[in-house]
């Protein structure tokens, strides 16, 4: 029995390190990408105030993920629970962010160039909700700690794709929302092989990310090419 236990505590162990890995993966691309755009002179710090209370939103919850991680690796399962419903209601928050500075943004003629301001609009108002019902369903099931850390990590893959977009860009590549969900999707196909690894199965509750990821892009589509949308963003624009 005590082997056993063992076995199991063990296993356990390797599973928090690798969210924890993942999460400093997360934070990392999300860095250098931004850092790269700002190397190459197309983002700067001299931007409206609300492009950084944007930024400082967002840059905080990934923060906030890579420290909840690494609680549960220290066994502070207390302080991890305490933070987390603080999490939740700052997870409202930045879904209000998101959807309310995305049409500042077109306001002022900010959207990238690239984009049709319908299609930034769907693009980035998809992503947030996308986002908040992840994280909502991760919450939800708290409890069951299984479902929770890997819809957690499927919510926070989903939030940072304007960093893969960011080196999509610079590598030259047409920016889509197909590609830039291409690349959200490596890490769930890490964390999924990881699962297949240490498990012996995938856990459903990827099904539910990476199924959530594929739906956005028909979503972002959908919406950038219905008249009505077209008509509303165009209106934003200006």
């Amino acid at each position: 029995m005590e082997a056993v236990a063992f076995a199991s505590a063990s296993s356990e162990y390797r599973e928090r390190r690798f969210f924890l890995f993942m999460a400093i993966a997360i934070a990392l691309t999300v860095v250098v990408s931004f850092s790269l755009f700002l190397a190459a002179g197309i983002s700067t710090f001299r931007s409206p105030w609300w492009v950084h209370i944007h930024a400082v939103t967002f840059m905080a919850w990934i923060g906030f993920y890579v420290l909840q991680n690494t609680l549960v690796l220290r066994n502070d399962i207390g302080l991890h629970r305490r933070l987390g419903r603080i999490g939740a209601g700052y997870a409202v928050w930045m879904v209000l962010v998101g959807l309310v500075l995305t049409p500042l943004t077109l306001i002022v003629g900010r959207s990238p160039p690239f984009f049709t301001p319908a299609y930034f609009l769907a693009l980035d108002w998809v992503n947030i909700l996308g986002f908040g019902a992840l994280l909502y369903a991760a919450v939800a099931n708290r409890k069951r700690t299984d479902w929770h850390r890997r819809l957690m990590l499927c919510a926070t893959v989903c939030v940072i794709a304007p960093a893969p977009g960011r080196l999509i860009v610079l590598a030259g590549l047409p920016m889509t929302a197909a590609l830039d969900v291409a690349v959200l999707l490596v890490f769930v196909f890490v964390a999924m092989l990881y699962d297949w690894v240490n498990r012996g199965r995938v856990h459903v509750a990827y099904v539910w990310g990476a199924g959530t990821l594929v739906l956005m892009v028909g979503v972002i589509e959908l919406l950038a090419k219905f008249p009505p949308f077209v008509e509303f963003a165009g209106r934003i624009a200006g």
